[in-house]
């Protein structure tokens, strides 16, 4: 037979798992959400970097005027991922 505090710590060790458990669904679906954005980003970004590479500037390619779509797909990219691994990170220390 299990004490109330026994039954208390359990049911509030349930709580935190199906919390956990409901962060993890909402970052699934965030991230999901994010690379569909991406993906659009990407895909409605009309750069003409076939001039630029073709002048001998390939490796300044996002130097070029109108490549700062691709710039800004790439800093979002990195911030969500940032983002994202601090949450796991955290998520980590406090199961342990």
């Amino acid at each position: 037979m299990r004490t109330d505090m026994e039954r208390i710590k359990l049911l509030h060790q349930k709580a935190r798992e199906l919390h956990d458990q409901k962060m993890m669904r909402v970052w699934g679906s965030a991230a999901g959400v994010l690379l569909a954005v991406l993906v659009a980003l990407i895909v409605h970004i009309d750069v003409p970097l076939q001039s630029i590479a073709s002048n001998g500037l390939a490796a300044s390619s996002l130097l070029g005027e109108s490549a700062g779509g691709y710039v800004l797909v790439a800093v979002i990219s990195f911030v969500a991922a940032v983002c994202f691994t601090v949450y796991c990170i955290k998520m980590k220390d406090k199961n342990h």
